[in-house]
């Protein structure tokens, strides 16, 4: 009877970790399932004949109070779900160069690096590519290699637009990515430039990128985008 009791419990809360963005199980609320599901293993928990004798009396109460603790610990588990994946995420955020740290309003910050500038974690066309943000760039600014673990072909692009770097001036080809994805700040159409191989040392996040978002600011050396 403990490993049904302690499937069940497990089954339920898989489905409701699987499933709370969606709001329903089976059409159900789904706080309405968590309810159910606690009051099912007690009631099964009590069927099976646990009180059947007065010298089992103490053993039973104690382990109906373990399957107490467990639902209650469920259930608050689930309450407090959004405030324990946005401390995750802040910790995340200060420990993880680039990953930054979300907030409920959808805003994301990333903490100034040790070298003075702002990194971030970006999904270009999906894949992760690591960026120093850049004000100072018109556009954003992929380095050829970049450019490669992107899933692009730099091979087959005209290098043709003078642009300047931190190794001096060289020059860049114009293309239009089909996303870029910032601390989950996602912008479709994003015009972009791929460097010549060896002349970007990072990729930057630029202009063509911030101009898309709601706004942004430079605070406490703190980097806030806001969608």
């Amino acid at each position: 009877m403990f490993y049904v009791l302690m499937g069940l419990i497990v089954t339920a809360a898989a489905v409701l970790m699987f499933n709370h963005e969606a709001g329903e199980v089976f059409g159900l609320p789904i706080e309405q399932v968590a309810a159910v599901t606690v009051l099912s293993s007690w009631l099964i928990y009590l069927a099976a004949g646990r009180f059947r004798s007065l010298g089992s009396m103490a053993q039973s109460l104690k382990q109906l109070a373990v399957w107490v603790l467990i639902g209650f610990g469920l259930v608050l588990a689930y309450s407090f779900k959004d405030d324990a994946k946005m401390l995750v995420g802040r910790v995340a955020g200060e420990l993880v160069p680039g990953m930054g740290i979300q907030s409920n309003s959808g805003s994301v910050t990333f903490p100034r690096s040790g070298n003075g500038h702002f990194m971030v974690l970006a999904k270009v066309n999906g894949r992760e590519v690591p960026m120093l943000v850049d004000t100072g760039a018109t556009s954003v600014v992929l380095s050829y290699e970049d450019a490669q673990a992107a899933g692009l072909n730099p091979e087959g692009l005209q290098f043709s637009t003078p642009v300047s770097t931190a190794n001096g001036r060289t020059k860049a080809a114009r293309l239009m990515l089909n996303s870029v994805d910032v601390g989950g700040i996602h912008r479709g159409r994003v015009p972009a430039m791929v460097s010549q191989p060896g002349a970007l040392r990072e990729s930057l996040l630029g202009m063509s990128y911030l101009e898309k978002l709601g706004s942004w600011s430079v605070s406490n050396d703190r980097l806030t985008l806001q969608p």
